[in-house]
């Protein structure tokens, strides 16, 4: 996505779109670098069937057929400079058809429709996607350092000022930066925003963390295992729900840890529907490389109050903030990675949710200890269930659920499992080591 202006003021823009695979794909036009977006530009409904690999995923059901436009939406500008003084300006889109209709294949009107039925229910949700991520120097080692330290954060500059710059100038607001606890790890935190910008921004900061590392002579992956049994990087959803108003409604000081009737049946909704969610939120053969016990990554299905070994986590509350509790209240869903669209992952979670609140659930119970070490015979009786443990079973798991299903039009669903499907069989006979090298280079 860099561009280089010339002297009439023009500038390559790029119309983007982040495809079933993560993978933010585009086209490029020519204009007067002070232009508003085109209308639209041209685009192949067989996109959407490329694999992270660049493989196309068969049966392709429009083979070489057909056309769609990719339309820019106006309020996503992203117009930044780098540290090499390259200039980078890109929109992000939706897919839609000739006639300006929105294309059911489309994940972030996927995730526009899971919205819009949340809204029918008076309420929406605000967002802030952590994102962790590896940072390394190109060509050669980067120097050794402890997690968390001052030294990593140092010896990367201005890597860490640059970054937090470019993001600002896009209107990301971002808030923290650190050392994470893995070798080269770094997280990455953005302010909460509402349910569409926060997937946009999660897009977007994903792209712009990679260009500012390779203008400083590093790389960044935010693939999910680095080494096999190794730490793992993940992107954990953090969330909240407000009334259309503006009004916050997850917390209930009255209620078992601090949860909401309204958010407790969202939870409940989560809880129900956590196997076949992973294959939308965790959707890659390496994602299960991390989901494993005791790696606080999230490995059965349940709900802790600040324990980080369950999938979905209460968050704490600092009771020394000036910040009302209602209003820093959230939860966190922790078994994702950025091998996922922000925007099926989020939608997945919104459609979940949405269906535990129409149904009514209570509260899924609390489970504040390591499920793993509990009996079989304890988290059966307690309704504990182990996540899927390979993106295969993830997907059986997509394919059974016949209310997932539902979320999704035909089209869409057919093609996000086949295209995962071929994922699988086109690793099936690569070594592991090298299927981790691969999505590192991809994600």
């Amino acid at each position: 996505m860099s561009t280089i202006s010339d002297a009439a003021g023009k500038v390559l823009t790029q119309y983007v779109v982040t495809d079933l695979g993560g993978v933010t794909r585009g086209r490029g036009v020519w204009a007067h670098g002070g232009d508003g977006p085109k209308h639209s530009v041209g685009w192949v409904p067989a996109n959407q069937m490329i694999t992270p690999f660049d493989t196309l995923a068969s049966p392709n059901p429009w083979g070489s057929h057909g056309d769609r436009r990719l339309y820019a939406d106006p309020s996503t500008n992203v117009d930044v400079y780098l540290g090499d003084g390259r200039r980078v300006r890109f929109y992000l889109c939706d897919i839609g058809e000739l006639d300006g209709r929105p294309w059911d294949v489309c994940a972030r009107t996927f995730l526009k429709r899971a919205l819009r039925a949340l809204e029918a229910q008076g309420l929406q949700i605000r967002v802030a996607f952590e994102q962790e991520f590896w940072l390394t120097l190109r060509g050669s080692e980067s120097p050794p350092s402890a997690g968390f330290s001052l030294a990593r954060f140092v010896a990367h500059e201005p890597f860490g000022t640059e970054v937090m710059t470019i993001l600002e100038d896009a209107g990301l607001e971002p808030e923290m930066l650190l050392p994470e606890v893995g070798p080269d790890q770094f997280e990455l935190t953005l302010k909460p925003a509402a349910g569409l910008t926060a997937a946009d921004r999660a897009v977007v900061s994903r792209e712009l963390v990679r260009l500012a590392a390779s203008a400083l002579q590093r790389s960044a992956s935010f693939s999910p295992i680095r080494v096999a049994g190794g730490i793992g990087s993940g992107v954990h959803i953090h969330f909240s729900l407000w009334t259309l108003k503006g009004d916050p409604v997850t917390y209930d000081e009255a209620q078992p840890a601090g949860l909401s009737q309204v958010a407790a049946s969202f939870a409940g909704g989560l809880v129900r529907h956590m196997q076949s969610l992973c294959a939308l939120t965790a959707p890659s053969i390496i994602s299960y490389e991390r989901l494993q016990p005791h790696r606080w990554s999230s490995a059965y299905t349940c709900m802790g109050d600040r324990n980080r070994e369950a999938t979905l986590r209460i968050c704490p509350i600092v009771t020394s903030s000036k910040t009302p509790a209602r209003e820093q209240f959230n939860l966190e869903w922790r078994a994702s990675d950025a091998t996922a669209n922000p925007y099926l992952a989020l939608g997945g979670l919104v459609w979940a949710g949405l269906d535990g609140i129409l149904d009514g659930l209570p509260a899924p119970a609390l489970v504040n200890e390591d499920p793993s070490s509990l009996s079989d015979a304890t988290r059966a009786s307690r309704g504990i269930a182990r996540l899927p443990t390979s993106l295969k079973a993830a997907l059986a798991h997509l394919r059974a659920n016949t209310k997932a299903r539902e979320w999704m039009s035909d089209s869409l669903f057919d093609a996000y499992i086949t295209i995962k499907e071929e994922e699988i069989a086109f690793l099936h006979k690569v070594p592991g080591d090298e299927v981790i090298r691969r999505y590192g280079q991809i994600y």
